[in-house]
């Protein structure tokens, strides 16, 4: 799979085509790309080179860091670059408040009228910004949010797990067009400010449990009240780099369940049990609401009699039993054995990792019922 032309990037190619200072006129620019960060100062210095390739005019984008309070050198690498790269650079700092003041900070401190919220691991492909311009162009209602397409980076090859997990899962949204507001996710999404602006931000009171509360699902369900459509373009393409292990991304996810709960309680709609395929008993009635009338869910999702089936089949498969003594050591012996690796296939990893996530959020309604007032 082509990848994002890093090795491309220099910093005198850009020098040469614009010796003198580049004056950025604010009323030229069209998006303002908005990238939230903390603790990865390599990998941003990464982002930042995929941003310079842009067939998009350098004089037509800005990029916006927003930085939770790092603490491992993050500032200096992205001064170090910023006299070098061809577009508008803003660094804004703060002490650590979370994804939700950070991303809310980049929003309002945006000057185009469109807003790119990318992560600081997503690496896009040249072509990227200018599909996000130019579906907004087409699409000028201030309602229209645009999701681009998210895979793995090729550049992941530190692992089997890497090469072969899938923790997106875009491959299921190839033939849509137009999304469900529970696909609103801030990876690689595109929406116009004044939209965000007048009709809420991020959810900052999330935060409280913890690094990974859903916040950009929860405010697209807020949006959606107000008319937000979601349309999806492949053409507007970001590779994720991210390095983790296995072991990392069950802890991940473990603590997603965790504050999958109180996500739940404040978006107050049932599709989000049956989307996370949440099968606690105080959550039941939500399948039962859900599917005796109309819905918007996908796939699997929107069929009860298939989606019970594949849950039997999941448990049964992939418990407290068989994960620790049949799927982890046999991943395990995968990352040293060919032949173990040939054989792993992404809906494991996805399924051992899924395990986790509703450990979590069993844990947490448990937790919840021995004292009701947490």
């Amino acid at each position: 799979m082509k990848g994002p032309r890093l090795t491309g990037w220099r910093p005198d190619r850009h020098s040469s085509l614009f010796p003198e200072k580049i004056i950025v006129m604010e009323e030229d620019i069209k998006i303002s790309v908005v990238i939230a960060t903390y603790n990865r100062s390599d990998i941003i210095r990464m982002t930042l080179r995929c941003l310079a390739e842009q067939t998009l005019s350098p004089l037509e984008f800005e990029v916006i860091i927003v930085d939770d309070g790092s603490s491992d050198g993050t500032e200096d690498a992205v001064e170090q670059m910023k006299p070098d790269l061809p577009y508008k650079l803003t660094y804004l700092r703060h002490p650590n408040r979370g994804i939700s003041f950070t991303q809310n900070r980049g929003i309002r401190a945006a000057v185009a009228p469109v807003v790119c919220l990318i992560a600081d691991d997503i690496h896009l492909d040249p072509g990227a910004l200018e599909e996000h311009v130019r579906d907004h162009k087409m699409n000028p209602g201030p309602n229209i949010a645009v999701l681009g397409k998210v895979t793995q980076s090729p550049g992941l090859g530190q692992s089997v797990f890497l090469k072969v997990w899938d923790p997106f899962r875009f491959r299921e949204l190839e033939d849509r067009r137009e999304l469900p507001c529970y696909l609103f996710f801030a990876c690689n999404i595109s929406c116009k400010r004044a939209f965000l602006l007048g009709n809420g931000l991020f959810n900052e009171t999330l935060v409280k449990e913890g690094a990974y509360a859903h916040e950009d699902v929860e405010l697209g369900y807020r949006l959606e009240k107000n008319g937000l459509r979601i349309f999806y373009n492949k053409k507007a393409l970001g590779y994720h780099y991210h390095l983790v292990t296995l072991d990392q991304a069950m802890k991940t996810a473990y603590k997603k369940g965790l504050a999958w709960v109180r996500f739940r309680t404040c978006i107050g709609k049932p599709e989000i049990t049956i989307r996370y395929h949440v099968l606690q008993y105080r959550f039941l009635k939500d399948y039962r609401e859900v599917f005796r009338r109309h819905n918007n869910l996908m796939g699997l999702d929107s069929n009860p009699s298939r989606l019970f089936i594949s849950q039997v089949i999941l448990i049964t498969l992939f418990n407290f039993l068989t994960i620790p003594f049949f799927w982890l050591p046999v991943m395990k012996k995968a990352e040293q054995n060919p032949v173990f690796a040939r054989f792993m296939h992404r809906l494991f990893y996805r399924c051992v990792i899924s395990y986790h996530f509703h450990k979590g959020v069993a844990d947490k309604c448990r937790s919840r019922i021995q004292s009701p007032g947490g």
